[in-house]
């Protein structure tokens, strides 16, 4: 499988050079470092000091609301958002003293469902404590963002049902951390009719999964990110920052089944 995957990757990264570059920043999004379990989406803790490395020398790592201030500015491609999804205690124990070092903001979109007590995490594929996420909030990095409270495909709830899940998120959110979240991931980063309204009423950007368009202004209640992948490494991790691997996120839409933006 792994050999499959690299031969696959040679064949869309020759597919992503066939097309225009997207424009604007790069939004990275991760899920766990350094967890060996194996999935693709994660990344090595090796690789992720490798890829950071180079963003560092090569590129400009920038927040959020940064990014969207200075989306269309000539140059604008060379900035990179680096996000987090879910809330596993990898990112506090792996990824955080990483990006500490190098002075690297980065948004945490959190499923409060997940997220457990101190007491309860002490290995790295854990939940998050809120004392873990309190201190890297604490050091001016981090930048929280809402995921949903029970990580639920929006396609299949109403609005109304929706809506229930945003505000347990925000809820717990404020109540932990005194801070409204003003950025939200879809789930599985699929957008949903049901749930257009509801997140544009609360958050001032919202993003989805990969195969980011073309586009110079683009939606910022639709934000695309690049996925990266454990598949990715090194080798592949400057492709997908240039072109995104566009083709490779159309065919894994397919897959699942996803007819969205």
């Amino acid at each position: 499988m792994s050999l499959l995957r690299q031969a696959s990757k040679v064949v869309f990264a020759g597919g992503d050079r066939l097309m225009r570059s997207p424009a604007g920043p790069r939004i990275l999004i991760y899920h766990q470092v350094g967890t060996n379990h194996g999935h693709q989406m994660e990344v090595t803790a090796e690789a992720f000091v490798e890829q950071v490395d180079w963003l560092a020398t090569e590129r400009e790592v920038v927040d959020l609301d940064t990014a969207l201030l200075r989306w269309g500015e000539p140059g604008s491609e060379n900035l990179v958002v680096l996000t987090f999804d879910d809330g596993y205690r990898d990112v506090y124990s792996t990824a955080f003293p990483i990006l500490s070092d190098r002075q690297m903001p980065f948004v945490l979109y959190i499923s409060t469902s997940l997220v457990g007590s101190p007491e309860e995490v002490d290995t790295t594929d854990e939940p998050l404590g809120w004392t873990d996420i309190t201190e890297m909030h604490d050091s001016g990095l981090l930048t929280v963002g809402a995921h949903t409270h029970n990580h639920p495909d929006l396609r299949s709830l109403s609005s109304e049902v929706v809506a229930v899940e945003l505000d347990q998120s925000d809820s717990i959110i404020i109540d932990r951390l005194g801070v409204r979240p003003r950025h939200f991931a879809y789930p599985y980063g699929f957008w949903s009719e049901s749930a257009d309204r509801p997140v544009r009423d609360r958050y001032q950007t919202a993003v989805l999964g990969g195969s980011p368009k073309p586009l110079p202004n683009p939606d910022p209640l639709l934000l695309h990110r690049y996925p990266v992948q454990l598949s990715d490494g090194f080798a592949w991790f400057k492709q997908r920052i240039e072109g995104g691997f566009r083709i490779e996120e159309a065919v894994r839409k397919r897959i699942k089944g996803y007819d969205g933006p």
